[in-house]
Order: C-alpha cells, then structure tokens, then sequence
C-alpha cells in the first residue's frame, strides 16, 4: 500500500484514526519495485569518462574507464568507447570500488540463529537466502555491492556462511550468489554463546568464557578422532579391505574442513583475552582463524593477531551497549591496520551498511588514518578477507566492475552515490524523490542576537580573557566570517571581530586554517544517565510504574560517567539528559559536559516533560485499536486530573480553605498541563504524530514532538500547528517498505521546506557524539548548510528556551565554542579543542587513553604508531 492511501485506509478502520489531507505533498513520495529500476541498461560495458578515480591502491587521479562484458578493460585517459557501448559522463564525478560488507545478517529467511546447541556447524546460510530482501536495494544505494551473511552468534561453533554480490533486484537466491571465494563459518565468543544477556541461568552449556574454550578443544578433538577414523578407513580400503564405513557426521564434517583449511572462521569476538584464547586454540589444532569480527578488544593484542595471521573486522565507533564494548576506541581499525594486520570495517546493520564509506573515513577524523587506507577499509581489506581480492575491491583492470559513481569524494558526508554498477550492469540509480534540487528548503531569517548587557568589553582588571585569532567563524546567524577574532572572557563572548583586534588577551589560540563552531547541543541522550547497555546496575533511565511526572533526572546524573568525555570530543558541549519509562517518563535535565558534580553540570532544571504517546499504526490493527485509544484516553485524563487538582488548591488557598491532600504526580504534571512548562511526546510513525497533535491542541499544551520518524509525511499538519520536532536518528531505515531509501536522510530537510520548527537528534544512547555526522548526513541530502549547523546548535537552543545563553557565535551569549581543523559534519574532520563556558576542557577520554596505551605496548613489541595523543 502506498504511502498516500494509508491515512485514508486507517480513518476507515478505526474510529479514532486521524486522516490527513490527501493534498499533503510530501505523501506523493514513494518507491515502488518499478520506480527502483534503472532508467537505463548497459548490457555489461560502458565508458566512464573523465571521472575523479578512486582505486583504493593510490590517491585519486583523473581518468576515463572502460568496461566490458562485466570487466574492467582499460583504465586512462583518451579512451573511446566502441560501437554500441553507453558513454557515462564522469565530469564533477569520483569513481570507488563497491563496499564490501563482511559481516551482514540480510537476505536471511527465518532468524540468523540456531539457538539450541553449542554447536551448529552443519547449518548453512545457502539454504536461507532471501534474495527479495528491500535490505539488499537499500545497501546498493549505499554502494554496497558484496556481503557475507553470517549465521548469529548464540552458539560457540556456529553456522556455515554465504556469500552474495548484490546483482539487482528480481534475481534469484542461486542469481546473487558469488561463487569465488572459500566458505566461511561462524564462531562466537563472550556474552553471547555463554548467554549473558538472555535465556535462563544452566539452561544450556556453556555459561561462562571458560565454557567457551572447552567447547573448542572438545570439538576439535572429536573432529580429529573423526579425521582419523576418516584416515583409517580409506587406508583399508587402499589395502584392498571392506571396512565397515564411517557413520556420516555432518556437523563434525564441518569442523574437520576447518582443521584442514577448507572452511575460513570467521569469529564474534570482543574482550583482548578471549581472542587470545581463540588464536591459541586455533593454533593448537594447527589452523588459523580467518577474521575476527567485531574485536573491539583488538588493538589491545594488535601485534598476537598479526603474528596469527588473522584479519579484523570492527566497526568504526560503536561502543558501550554492552560490558565487553565498553573498551571500544574509535581507532581499532587503524592501530589493527598499523600493527600489520589486514583490517576492515564491518556493518553487522541493515542501516549502517548504507554508509560504509563514511564510516571508514571516522578512522581519518579520529586518529588521522591515511585516506587511502581508510577506503580500503570498506573495500579491499574485507576482500582479501573473503578471499575474492582478485575479482573486486579495487578498480584494476582484470577486475569485476563493481563501481559506484558518487557526487563527490566517497570519504565526504556531503557525497551521494548516484550509480551502483554490479559486474558492469547498473543496479541502482539515484532518483530525487522529494524534488529537493528542483524546490530546496529555504534558509530561515534569525535575528542576531540582542546581547546580553550591551556594550561588552575587555576589562583588563577582571576575568582573564582568552583571543580566539585568525579563524573561519561559523557563527550560526549568517554566513562563515573568514579571519575572524572571537574574545572571551568570563564565561562569556565579548567581542567578535574581523581584523586583528585592538586588544590583547592572556591566552592567545592561534586557529590559522581551521574553523570556530558554536557547541553542538545533543537533546535526547541519556548521558549520565546510563553507562553499559546491558548493565542494569548502570541503568538509571527507567523507572517502572508508568505514570511519574514527579522524577527529576537532575540529581542522578553521574559527572564521571565516561560518555561524557567521549560525546565531548566531537564537540557536543550541552546535552538533555532523558528518562526513557512509559508513558509518562519524568522530567529531563539540561547539562553541560563538563564539571565535577551534578550540580556542576546543571544548566537547566526540569526543563521539559516527556511521555511516549500511545502510538497507532498508519493501518489500524483491529485488536490493538481499542487498547491504544484507551492508553490515550487515560493519558488525557491524568492531564485534566492534574489541572483540577492544581485549580482546588489555588482556590483553597485563595478562600483560606483546606488544600486537597498532597498528590506529588498531580502537583509535577500540573504546569506541564496547563501548558505553562513544555512537554515532549514521543512519537515516531505518522499516524501517531497526527494523534500527539490532537492532543496538543485539544489539552492546550507547550509541546515538542521527539523522534518524529515519519514526520515528513505529516509536515503541512506539524508546519501549521507550528510544533516543533526533534527529528532522530537521521541514520535510520525508511519505516515502511513504500518509502523512498533516503526518507530518513531527506526527512530535515522536507520539515525545513515545509517550514516546521525542528532540530535534529541521534537518538543514540551510546553515540550522542556523532549528532554532528547526522548532521551532515541531512545536509547531504537537502537541507541547506547554514540549516544544518543550526539544527544541532540554535534551533536545539531554542527548543529548550536557551536561545538567549546558546546556539550561535554572538557577544553576550556563553562562550561554547569548537574548533576544528576542517568542516565539523565530515567524518574526517577532527575536533581541536572545545570551550565550555569559556574554560578550555580536556579533550581526553576513556577512548584516547586507551588508544594512547596500547599505541605505546605496539609501539614497544617493535611496531612502531603514531600515538593519537601527537595528533592531539
């Protein structure tokens, strides 16, 4: 069902169902089977002509490309196409291999688990493959061509893998199947063959890692007794004997080939110990494990795992949801790189394998990886990885021509890809669905500031003063000041200026050649809140019961908490902090990064309310519609209890009368439904956000709309309601199998044309820090610059009512600034250094010490790294 029929579908089935105009333009956006295909066909070859190459083996350089029959046939410049064969123009364009996904749960029919063993060996991912999976079309409109499909990680010896190039939809499972490579297997270690997080306590072998490691020494035992028995049989038999045969054993079949080379492991790892443990064991039974996946433990035996011979396979920043991600460093994959061994970056995402290549280019940003290197993370490593280098990973000739065209430089946010090719055939083409380039957001008028005290200046009797000098100043208002001086003193901006100043100040920044942000604020993060996702002692945003309006986050926000420092370093300076129950959360907390204590922190107290609004499915489920309508009536009416309880006692205590009993929910909801303190309801899909609508307008509430997944399909309603939206992720997968890829992505700027308040949030527990990268992944696909940087820094501001104190580069307003040594949404930019209200903060963390740490054991054991410290 298309996206424009739903609302209309939904008023009919259930009475409370709120149907939106059909006019409504942003509904006109869908995609459909026939609009994913290609306006054009090239029968295998083609001419790429005077593209930017990127070949993964040196920096790009200037040149036509030939292809023929699948094939990469010429590489130069020149070059003219024979008879018949389609001319693509390369002019503004950059040419990179396909992304290569190693570690993938598409395509796969029926859950990726074989859960009741230990081990599953003779299971096989060929038997499930799901070649009409949406998930495949969306990875080549990333730009991702090749993946493995790994069975899961619930037991120690898992199952047998399968790999896909991704040939265009319409294909068969035996049609996408790419035939080169020797088959992998999966293993797993840690949390989740011992069952951590799940399952019940002795319900299955093993429970602990050193149930992990007998479950490997046992197996490969057996499996050379089963070897022997193999041997002996067919020693017989050459002897002229009848022996009785072998009773056939699939599973133990499987881990002999392991022992004799044949099938490559591929292993689910994380802590440094554990992966120790695998490689000995490995070793003992002399094999060797082919990638180490996820490893996000690995730097720390960097030199173990080259000396193995084994590949690593992480992903770029992902940290913290768990006890054994809770050392993650954004700089694995490079110090892995470093120390010899052959690294790459992995999705183990639906979402995330659609950017691979910007997120190979955080190893840049993070630690100044080489960026050659970096493209090799997400193309030619994980093909050697896999075994098929000699047919993809590179653009040489011999090579499949598995390519993508993109707009730009792969490794820069702003770049899109616009072709996929699949050994020569286009498989994906970019289509504006929106029309964002034919009718682009405007960019909205803000006022500069009216500064607070006017007529600031230097005193040269008070607060010390620190210049800010020679800087491109992104002061959010207008456009970039170039050469601009930024003076603070006392917490606060005092002067912004071009020109060299008149005045001195004792602390000097010379920012020759790098950029002056305002502080990045990140709303909806429960930083301080939680530390490790599946920790429930370090879990304090969930409270039970339901309905607590009176919890405060305040006062439990832990100033230690290592996602502090970890969000700050990419320049997030103020954060909301937000309880997460249901329905009515509790009040959040607006803090800032830095400080000793809580009460350091505080910027604002109980700045909103948040409540998970009951949601609606856009089509009515018939068994669900009763209950959600009264989960919305009940809502409605601890609202109006709340008013009647706050208008009894204004009036008692106006007649000198009794006050009703003191009800603290009643008395926390009260201002919030008398709409004189805001609220945040949360809601994602459109049909929910029409409904959150009709209770704001209905209850009189101050209300902002969170999440707002689908708030592109309901903008002219969320425009003329003039609610405001906090719209995250932007790094999400389109809701509904209708929706065009890049809904997600496009989703800011539609509300931006539409004229709808927004800002934009990660809505990542454990990556508040990338609010930026979102950022930049919005303006990419529309919404104009100066937009973007104000909707992680003003527009957040002003939601929270602290416009006047933050937001922009202006004198009066507190001096939360970033510099950077290049655009802040890139992934390859790195932050210099970060004031909060004016004080220069350490810019170390949990991630840079660790990193430091073991760039020094390397460096050490005779394998020299930069430290990240030097880049520092």
């Amino acid at each position: 069902m298309l996206p424009q029929l739903i609302f209309a579908l939904a008023a009919l089935q259930d009475s409370d169902a709120i149907a939106a105009p059909e006019t409504t333009g942003a509904l006109h956006a869908f995609e459909t089977d026939e609009l994913r295909k290609p306006s054009f066909e090239t029968g295998g070859s083609f001419l790429i002509v005077g593209a930017t190459i990127h070949d993964a083996l040196q920096p790009p350089f200037r040149s036509d490309l030939l292809v023929t029959d699948g094939v990469i046939t010429a590489i130069g410049s020149g070059l003219e196409a024979p008879d018949g064969v389609q001319v693509v123009e390369g002019s503004g364009r950059h040419v990179v291999p396909g992304a290569i996904d190693a570690h993938s749960h598409m395509a796969i029919s029926g859950g990726v688990n074989e859960a009741t063993l230990s081990i599953t060996a003779d299971c096989d991912m060929t038997d499930v493959v799901d070649a009409e999976d949406l998930a495949l079309y969306r990875a080549l409109a990333g730009g991702t061509t090749t993946i493995q499909i790994l069975h899961g990680s619930a037991n120690a010896i898992g199952g047998q893998a399968e790999l896909l190039k991704l040939r265009g939809r319409g294909k068969t499972a035996d049609e996408i199947r790419f035939e080169a490579g020797p088959k992998g297997i999966k293993f797993a270690l840690g949390e989740n063959p011992k069952r951590s997080n799940w399952g019940t306590p002795g319900e299955r072998f093993p429970a602990t890692r050193l149930g992990v490691e007998a479950i490997f020494y046992r197996a490969f035992e057996r499996a050379n007794e089963y070897r022997a028995e193999l041997a002996a049989f067919d020693a017989a038999v050459a002897r002229g004997e009848d022996p009785a045969p072998v009773r056939s054993d699939l599973r133990l079949e499987a881990l002999a080939a392991i022992i004799e080379g044949e099938l490559i492991v591929h292993a689910h790892s994380y802590r440094a110990d554990e992966i120790l443990m695998l490689l000995r064991a490995a070793e003992h039974f002399d094999f060797r494990i082919g990638t180490l996946h996820h490893v996000l433990e690995g730097y720390k035996v960097a030199a173990e795992i080259a000396a193995h011979g084994a590949g690593t396979s992480t992903f770029s920043d992902w940290w913290s949801y768990k006890i054994e991600a809770y050392d993650a460093v954004p700089g694995n994959a490079a110090l892995l790189n470093e120390a010899g061994v052959v690294s790459s970056i992995k999705s183990d995402s639906d979402e995330l394998v659609r950017h691979l290549y910007h997120e190979a280019a955080k190893s840049v940003g993070y630690v100044g990886f080489d960026r050659v290197k970096a493209l090799q993370l997400v193309t030619l490593a994980p093909a050697i990885q896999l075994g098929v280098a000699d047919r993809v990973g590179t653009l040489e000739v011999g090579k499949d021509a598995d390519l993508v065209i993109f707009d730009g430089d792969p490794l820069d946010v702003d770049s899109i890809p616009q072709m996929t090719f699949v050994e020569g055939e286009l498989v994906f083409e970019r289509r504006d669905a929106f029309e964002l380039a034919a009718n682009p957001p405007a960019v909205a008028t803000v006022q500069p500031h009216e500064a607070l005290g006017k007529g600031l200046f230097l005193d040269d009797g008070g607060a010390e003063a620190t210049l800010i000098g020679n800087v491109t100043v992104h002061t959010g208002v207008g456009e970039a000041i170039e050469s601009a001086y930024v003076l603070v003193q006392g917490g606060r901006i005092v002067g912004v200026e071009t020109g060299l100043p008149q005045f001195a100040a004792s602390n000097l920044v010379d920012g020759e050649g790098m950029h002056l942000y305002p502080g990045l604020i990140a709303l909806d993060t429960e930083i301080g809140l939680a530390e490790i996702g599946s920790i429930r002692a370090t879990q304090d945003a969930r409270e039970m019961g339901g309905g607590q309006p009176d919890l405060s986050v305040a006062s439990s926000i832990n100033a230690e908490s290592a996602h502090v420092g970890v969000t700050r370093y990419n320049g997030v300076t103020r954060a909301q902090a937000v309880p997460r129950g249901r329905p009515i959360s509790g009040q959040s907390a607006v803090i800032a990064l830095a400080g000793d204590t809580w009460e350091e922190m505080l910027t604002l107290e109980r700045d909103m309310l948040h409540v998970r609004f009951p949601g609606t499915s856009n089509v009515a489920d018939e068994k669900k519609r009763t209950g959600i309508s009264k989960a919305r009536r009940v809502l409605a009416e601890e609202f109006e209890a709340a008013r009647d309880y706050s208008r009894l006692r204004e009036e008692a205590f106006a007649n000198g009368l009794p006050t009703p009993p003191f009800d603290p929910r009643a008395a926390a909801l009260a201002p919030f439904a008398k709409g004189t303190k805001r609220v945040a309801l949360h809601a994602n899909n459109a049909q929910t956000i029409l409904h959150a609508l009709h209770f704001i307008e209905t209850q009189e509430l101050d209300a902002v709309i969170y999440g707002g997944t689908e708030a592109w399909k309901v903008a002219e309603q969320l425009a003329e309601a003039q609610v405001p939206v906090v719209i995250g992720p932007i790094l999400s997968l389109p809701s509904d199998r209708f929706d065009p890829y890049d809904a997600p992505y496009a989703g800011p700027a539609i509300l931006a044309r539409a004229g709808v308040p927004f800002a934009i949030s990660t809505a990542n527990d454990e990556n508040p820090r990338n609010l930026a990268f979102h950022a930049g992944f919005a303006r990419a696909y529309g919404l104009p610059p100066l937009e973007a940087l104000r909707a992680v820094t003003l527009y957040p501001a002003r939601i929270l009512g602290l416009d006047d104190e933050l937001g922009t580069i202006e004198v009066g307003k507190r001096a939360d600034l970033v510099l950077a040594n290049g655009d802040l949404m890139d992934p390859t930019t790195r932050v210099q250094r970060v004031w909060i209200d004016g004080v220069d903060v350490d810019l170390a963390n949990r991630h840079t010490d660790l990193y430091d740490k073991y760039a020094e054991r390397l460096a050490g054991m005779g394998q020299p790294t930069e430290s990240a410290a030097s880049e520092r």
